[in-house]
């Protein structure tokens, strides 16, 4: 999808939430879109629906940082009414009441979209690659772990346990991804040219369940898995909303 008048990728999560809710009304609560069952219990795993946004320079757009794709990803199926819904998604009222227009591209298999060449509208969060670095926020679910002298509890590998980076590998193992060889922390991402800290980033939820740990800081890793994997790599809390984004080492510079 690519949006018209959009906001910045720095408040790609109030954006999605928009985006999220206009897809349960369209579908009548399909739970690919609502994360839950008929009787209203979550669904188990993460088989439902992520809303991903992208800022590709591209077409005259991008440039200044702003949101030029939203992909819509969910493990499960898209049934007819689903289909109906992305068809029918029109216009969302995105942050500061900017009315974002959305034209639906087409459906398909990550596959059938990701790569690296975005003149020819290939998508990087759906690219398959072994070196990902982050391109939003990684925001932990869990609090660092400690004695009651304040000593670190740690792992097996020295990590501390419920540290950002263990946690992000945890998360990765929880959505059947292989253990990475490196994760090395990074201090933001490219936009309009420049250095973005994640402190920049909207990152509280305006409605939902889930808390991020402690105060909700956010990180950023560049990790290598053993093998390519196929994305979209998101992790942690929001990542259903376009937080705890990774895109392919090199494809986030602009």
């Amino acid at each position: 999808m690519t949006a018209g008048a959009p906001p910045k990728l720095t408040a790609c999560l109030p954006l999605a939430e928009r985006i999220h809710l206009a897809l349960v009304s369209l579908s009548d609560g399909a739970e690919v879109f609502t994360g839950c069952d008929s009787s209203g219990k979550p669904l188990r795993g993460h088989g439902h629906a992520y809303v991903l946004c992208e800022s590709n320079p591209v077409l005259g757009r991008g440039g200044q940082g702003e949101i030029t794709h939203v992909t819509i990803f969910a493990r499960m199926d898209f049934g007819t009414r689903e289909q109906e819904a992305l068809q029918g998604l029109r216009d969302v009222w995105g942050p500061g009441e900017i009315r974002v227009s959305l034209l639906l591209q087409g459906l398909g298999r990550p596959e059938d979209f990701g790569g690296l060449d975005i003149e020819r509208g290939q998508s990087p969060l759906l690219a398959e690659s072994r070196t990902w670095v982050s391109r939003t926020p990684f925001i932990p679910t869990r609090h660092p772990k400690a004695t009651r002298a304040g000593v670190p509890k740690r792992d097996a590998q020295g990590l501390q346990i419920g540290s950002p980076e263990h946690d992000l590998r945890r998360l990765l193992e929880l959505d059947q991804f292989p253990e990475p060889v490196i994760a090395e922390p990074v201090g933001g991402t490219k936009l309009n040219g420049r250095e973005v800290p994640w402190h920049a980033f909207l990152r509280r939820r305006e409605a939902g369940e889930g808390k991020p740990a402690a105060n909700g800081a956010g990180y950023g890793f560049r990790i290598e898995f053993p093998k390519p994997v196929q994305g979209p790599v998101a992790v942690g809390y929001g990542a259903h909303f376009g937080m705890g984004g990774f895109v392919p080492i090199g494809s986030e510079i602009q």
